[in-house]
C-alpha cells in the first residue's frame, strides 16, 4: 500500500514538473487592440486580443473582432517576427441572425515591429441563407490603439 502511494506521489510530482515547464515556455504580453481601416481610411472594425508568446517568437492571439453595429465575433490567430516586421494571420467567422448571413474570413497583416501598425488584406466568403457564397477581397491599413 505504501509502495503504491509513493509511486502515485512520484508520478504526480513528475506530471506537475512537466506541466510547469510547459507553462513557463509561454509568456502573456497583455491585451492588444487594433483598429482596421479601409483603403480609403475609413475605420471598419476593431480587433481585441490577449497575446501570448511561445518559444521561438511565435505569438498566439485569442479574442474578438468588433464590427460595431454588426456585433462582436470570436477571432483567433497567430503571428511571427520576421526581420523588422510581424506577420499576422487572423481567422474569424459568424452567423448573423437578423439577415441569415454566414461569413468566414482570413485576415493577414504585415506590421512594423517597432509601431505594431501596418497594412492588411483579407479574403472572405459571405452567404445569405446558405445561397451563393460570394468571395470578397479587401485591403487597407491597421493601427494599434488603446483597448476599452
Amino acid at each position: 500500500m505504501k509502495k503504491q502511494l509513493c509511486l502515485l506521489l512520484l508520478a504526480g510530482l513528475l506530471l506537475f514538473a512537466t506541466a510547469s515547464k510547459a507553462l513557463a515556455a509561454e509568456k502573456y504580453h497583455g491585451e492588444f487592440c487594433w483598429q482596421v481601416f479601409s483603403s480609403e481610411g475609413e475605420p471598419w472594425w476593431l480587433y481585441k486580443f490577449g497575446v501570448y508568446e511561445k518559444e521561438g517568437g511565435h505569438l498566439t492571439l485569442f479574442g474578438s473582432v468588433d464590427y460595431g453595429a454588426n456585433g462582436i465575433s470570436a477571432a483567433h490567430g497567430n503571428a511571427i517576427f520576421v526581420g523588422n516586421n510581424i506577420k499576422m494571420t487572423i481567422v474569424s467567422s459568424d452567423y448573423e441572425d437578423g439577415d441569415g448571413e454566414v461569413w468566414s474570413e482570413t485576415f493577414t497583416a504585415v506590421l512594423s515591429a517597432s509601431t505594431f501598425n501596418g497594412e492588411w488584406n483579407a479574403l472572405s466568403l459571405q452567404s445569405t441563407d446558405n445561397v451563393n457564397a460570394i468571395p470578397v477581397v479587401q485591403e487597407g491599413t491597421i493601427s494599434l490603439t488603446t483597448c476599452s
